[in-house]
């Protein structure tokens, strides 16, 4: 009876056993699949936070590429063999040529295990007077038997024989709407502004392009230069005054009739107010360099002043009126426009008036490059556009304006292998690999380039990108690529 009892207290201790055992087992699972999945989010999370760092070096290496076109570069930044370092992880942007001076960039950011590829297309031009044409930022318009046409004075100056079978089209641009008179000609485009138009007088004539733009074109901002400030000059009589220092500014210039003013190159003029009366003289002289002239508060030209252009070269004289508003500014009671251009015959430069009104009188030619805020060329006026000015202009900066940016598709080669290390990846020596500012690639293009140089001396070279010293360059006025012959 004993060893009955004895019998079933051993049983009942084995049964515990196993409960145990198994609730163990359970536990003991229950831990890892808790542990796993821990591992997972952690996994998870820095995943999320090594892709996340790979899109933001995918981001740096755009804005590198883009700073690069910019200053003229090509925008290669590195390669996929040799790319550029930026803290724990790399970055390599390919740029490409897309024609028109559009240009493809795509970045991939590594970090981790994070992969990210990024696209950005940009537009590069060439921002100068020139690069406006005949342009006004509000609306233009073209009288009666006016003419509007273009040429290429490139290898020469003085009057040209325009031929109408081989110029180059003319670039009539405004952000508003553009009027033409009746037989009034346009020798090439005339492009309003968005959702503006072209209207036709009898027998005109566009022989380009009368699409409206699908942007406004931006004015090309000034800034006026400040010098050490002189008497004002008022001439009288028979008077004869030059100025031919590099640098001058007065407050008041004032051309009496019979009297003469010449501006010497190379020089640099600001004045706030300039008067040229009936019977001056106003001679800007470019044979020795080049003349700008900044007017600041009122340009008065009579009609009967007698302009005069030695050198008859259009990219030697700029005439920049930055004068605004209408009033009395000659104290007569009456209220008189910022810019008063009443001159006739010839003028061979860029005339510029972005915060005027700027009325040309029937018996005015321009030769070169006109813009202002409201342009009216009257009945028989002439503008001859002279397209050299595009790439002569060294005042020439350059604007890059971001066209698209997408998320792209992350190369297969580097897709394929998730490692932590992406040196180890790449199978590239971190240590050896240069900053994003040092790693830019020139391009296996040729390379057409005008530019100053270190000691601001006007350069140019064509030929292959690779070939091309770029530390030489203080900044570029003119680029452009084509593939090598």
């Amino acid at each position: 009876m004993h060893r009955g009892i004895g019998r079933g207290r051993r049983s009942r201790r084995g049964g515990v056993l196993v409960a145990t055992l198994v609730a163990t087992i359970a536990i003991g699972a229950l831990s890892v699949c808790l542990l796993e999945l821990d591992s997972t989010r952690l996994r998870q999370q820095v995943a999320s936070i090594d892709n996340k760092r790979a899109f933001n070096l995918a981001e740096a290496g755009l804005a590198e590429a883009y700073f690069s076109v910019k200053s003229g570069f090509s925008g290669n930044i590195g390669t996929q063999a040799d790319p550029a370092k930026y803290g724990d992880g790399l970055f390599w942007v390919e740029a490409t040529e897309l024609g028109e001076n559009v240009i493809g960039m795509e970045s991939t950011g590594m970090s981790g295990s994070g992969r990210a590829t990024l696209s950005l297309v940009v537009k590069r031009q060439s921002q100068s007077l020139a690069s406006m044409g005949v342009m006004s930022s509000q609306d233009i318009t073209v009288g009666a038997r006016a003419l509007v046409d273009a040429y290429d004075s490139k290898g020469g100056s003085g009057l040209p024989l325009i031929d109408p079978l081989t110029a180059p089209p003319a670039p009539l641009r405004s952000n508003g709407n553009i009027s033409i008179g009746a037989a009034g000609i346009v020798r090439g485009n005339a492009v309003p502004g968005p959702g503006g138009s072209v209207s036709f007088g009898l027998l005109s004539i566009v022989t380009g392009s009368t699409t409206p733009a699908s942007s406004p074109v931006s004015m090309v901002p000034v800034e006026v230069p400040s010098f050490t400030k002189s008497a004002d000059i008022e001439l009288s009589g028979s008077a004869k005054h030059v100025i031919d220092s590099p640098e001058a500014q007065v407050d008041r210039i004032v051309v009496g009739t019979g009297t003469t003013l010449t501006l010497r190159g190379p020089t640099r003029v600001v004045v706030d107010q300039l008067t040229v009366q009936g019977g001056g003289g106003f001679e800007i002289d470019t044979t020795g360099g080049k003349v700008e002239l900044y007017v600041t508060d009122w340009l008065n030209l009579a009609s009967t002043a007698k302009l005069g252009f030695p050198a008859q070269d259009t990219a030697g004289f700029k005439l920049i009126a930055t004068a605004t508003g209408s009033r009395d500014r000659d104290g007569d009671g009456t209220a008189d426009p910022a810019v008063r251009f009443q001159a006739n015959g010839p003028f061979f430069g860029s005339l510029y008036a972005p915060n005027a009104r700027l009325a040309l009188q029937p018996a005015c030619e321009i030769y070169g490059s006109v813009a202002a805020q409201r342009l009216v060329i009257a009945d028989g006026a002439k503008v001859h556009f002279d397209a050299a000015l595009l790439t002569a202009d060294t005042a020439a900066t350059t604007l890059v304006t971001p066209l698209s940016w997408r998320v792209v598709d992350i190369p297969v080669q580097v897709a394929r292998d998730l490692s932590e290390d992406p040196f180890d990846v790449l199978a590239v020596d971190e240590a050896t690999l240069s900053k994003p500012s040092e790693s830019r690639v020139d391009s296996d293009v040729e390379l057409s380039i005008k530019y100053l140089d270190l000691s601001l001396s006007f350069q140019s070279y064509v030929g292959p990108e690779s070939a091309f010293d770029w530390s030489n360059v203080s900044s570029v006025i003119g680029i452009f690529r084509q593939p090598l012959p």
